[in-house]
């Protein structure tokens, strides 16, 4: 730049100066969310203060009980809002690892597995790319938003890419699913013992009367080998009772209900590739370990952000803690009525702000993975990843032989 030209205004700057002070914001706070509860227990204060003060009805209580309540209910308050947030750190800190995890990933593939072909080029860009595509259908995973119809998704995957979710038809909503479960399994072995017991009853009138009835053609028919009763791995008795056989495939769900997760399957293809590379000769053994070794990492990340994002805080502790916090609130007024008067309603509204807005912090913070204004800003974590990776792709050379001493 020259000396006599002006440096350009720095807008980052300008925001962080010219911005309104977090006492005056109302973007990203609780207080939409708690201003309903708010007015209903300044409106409730309002009416004991009419009650006590205008209709002269003492509810006045003691001030004795409220103070021990208070205690109790800051740490349930505090207990609350360190667990949520415990969440919401966890979720970073997995976030980074994969980030960290990616970049080793693309620098490990990007240098040492050697180019013999232009596709092997084409298949080393497309692995780097997968990568990225990891973080971003973790994205989407967390944010329940399946497929791969997005416009940050569907560019990084190879083409004619069919996710494991839309490989298989979809059932038709009157057709029942199929499947071969192990209570199917049960219930077909209590029909064939059931069937056995009969056979015997009927095989034991058969000797005290001399044969088979007449009456019955079906007696007189002879044992269908293809029978599981009748059958030799079928015919294994205890106590004079017949099992149908069980196999190994009566146990597998039917291929209409297989599944995997976009973020699981990019990690198999990627692995899927590391092996090829290692079978063509162009990894070793130990390069094959530390590739393997980041996807297991990637994998045990994915787990554990399913971990935050399906177990939330137990019902029965968010009940309680609401149902406290609101009797206390109702209770406050009655104690404080008669030495504050008319500004118990003011108080109220205070302490209402107070309560309800830890409560409401935890609330929105303990799933940190969405659109919120508190939550982990997941887009700008993949935007810098995507940048990182295209630089990769585009300026980093991918052959030890066109890498100068100089830089150039």
């Amino acid at each position: 730049m020259a000396p006599n030209e002006t440096p350009p205004q720095n807008r980052r700057w300008i925001r962080k100066v010219f911005v309104w002070p977090d006492v005056l914001r109302w973007r990203g706070s609780v207080l939409p969310t708690i201003l309903p509860s708010m007015i209903l227990m300044s409106t409730f204060a309002y009416v004991i203060c009419v009650l006590q003060l205008q209709l002269e009805i003492h509810v006045s209580l003691p001030n004795s009980v409220v103070p021990s309540l208070s205690v109790v209910l800051g740490l349930l308050l505090a207990f609350r809002t360190n667990t949520a947030y415990d969440r919401f750190w966890e979720g970073r800190r997995l976030w980074q690892t994969v980030a960290t995890t990616t970049r080793n990933l693309a620098r490990l593939i990007w240098i040492n597995i050697p180019e013999r072909t232009k596709e092997d080029r084409v298949e080393k860009m497309r692995s780097v790319k997968l990568l990225l595509a990891y973080s971003v259908a973790v994205k989407h995973h967390l944010r329940e938003e399946y497929g791969t119809d997005y416009y940050d998704l569907d560019v990084l995957l190879p083409p004619n890419w069919v996710p494991a979710a839309a490989s298989s038809p979809p059932l038709s909503p009157t057709s029942p699913r199929q499947r071969h479960t192990i209570e199917a399994v049960l219930e077909a072995a209590t029909s064939s013992v059931a069937a056995g017991v009969v056979a015997g009853v009927a095989a034991a009138g058969n000797i005290i009367t001399g044969g088979p009835s007449s009456g019955d053609p079906s007696q007189s028919q002879p044992d269908d080998p293809n029978d599981p009763v009748n059958s030799p791995i079928g015919q294994q008795t205890h106590a004079g009772t017949s099992y149908a056989p069980l196999s190994a495939e009566e146990d597998l769900p039917s291929e209409a209900d297989a599944d995997m997760s976009l973020p699981l399957e990019i990690v198999f293809r990627l692995g899927l590739y590391v092996n090829q590379a290692k079978s063509s000769g162009k990894i070793d053994s130990s390069f094959q370990s530390t590739i393997t070794s980041g996807l297991n990492t990637l994998i045990d990340c994915l787990g554990n952000f399913e971990r935050i994002l399906y177990t939330p805080i137990p019902k029965a502790y968010n009940i309680h803690l609401k149902q406290a916090v609101a009797l206390y609130l109702i209770a406050l007024p009655f104690t404080l009525v008669a030495e504050l008067g008319w500004f118990v309603v003011p108080m109220i509204g205070l302490v209402s702000f107070t309560l309800f807005g830890i409560e409401g912090i935890g609330s929105e913070i303990e799933n940190p993975f969405g659109y919120d204004d508190n939550d982990l800003p997941l887009n700008l974590y993949c935007e810098e990843l995507k940048k990182e990776v295209e630089f990769i792709i585009y300026h980093i050379p991918s052959e030890t032989e066109s890498v100068l001493l100089n830089g150039k």
